[in-house]
């Protein structure tokens, strides 16, 4: 291991963006899970070339620099915006279109870099109801309901399970990182019937909040595996980059 030298390209969208853009986080992040993966394995250099809010469809156009090792994190917005989750053989075919046409697609273009490339695939973690700390008025509904008739979990397993039956190193975030609904945040601050409480999971979900009078739903105390209901926070970051820190290292 001593005296590796690796480039490393971090592909994902607001997880891995927000690294280098803790500003946008309120600053409640001092380091996001990509940094904390470099002092643990400091001969990798990184590209982060993370896009905020993007899903695998945008990636289909997005022009990949050449790096020894690849990590590949996506399919939340994808779910959230209801793109269709698709079938294994649209991952194998790399037919676009879906969640898992659009991966294999993006695979591909990555060995078209570079055809010794080693790519890690990752998939979404559990996410709580979503209200940006910069912009109240942007929210979402958390990943205990489906979106279009499909969970969230639905789509992690579909893309691990392609990724691992394709013969690509890949990790289970969703299962090894540990982010449930009850972990997510401690509590959401809503009011309801006049009083202000702080409801934790299940209790919150269907208490409206609106962002023009009530004041943010979670304050620091509510902090846990994420900061908004959706990022991970400091204790997050930590959970996701020992997991993935210790797949990578395999891979140098």
């Amino acid at each position: 291991m001593r005296g590796y030298m690796k480039t490393w390209c971090a592909i994902g969208d607001s997880f891995t963006y927000l690294n280098d853009h803790l500003d946008e986080t309120g600053y409640r992040v001092t380091k996001g899970y990509l940094s904390r993966i470099l002092e643990r394995l400091p001969g990798l250099t990184l590209i982060n070339i993370g896009v905020n809010g993007s899903t695998t469809q945008d990636w289909l156009e997005i022009t990949i620099p050449s790096a020894d090792i690849y990590t590949v994190l996506l399919g939340t917005n994808d779910w959230h915006r209801q793109i269709p989750l698709g079938a294994e053989t649209d991952f194998t075919q790399k037919k676009p279109g879906t969640i898992l046409g659009n991966l294999g697609v993006l695979i591909k273009n990555i060995y078209t870099v570079n055809q010794k490339a080693k790519i890690l695939v990752l998939n979404p973690v559990e996410r709580g109801d979503f209200i940006c700390i910069l912009d109240t008025l942007n929210q979402a509904q958390g990943s205990y309901a489906e979106e279009a008739g499909v969970m969230l979990s639905e789509v992690s397993d579909a893309i691990y399970q392609c990724a691992k039956h394709a013969g690509l190193p890949a990790l289970d975030l969703h299962k090894e990182c540990g982010f449930t609904q009850e972990n997510v945040v401690c509590f959401k601050r809503v009011k309801e019937d006049g009083i202000v409480k702080d409801l934790p999971f299940p209790d919150y979900i269907g208490v409206p909040y609106n962002p023009e009078i009530d004041e943010y739903p979670y304050p620091i105390e509510a902090v846990n595996f994420t900061y908004d209901g959706l990022h991970p926070s400091d204790k997050g970051n930590e959970v996701l980059a020992k997991v993935i820190a210790k797949e990578l290292e395999k891979l140098i």
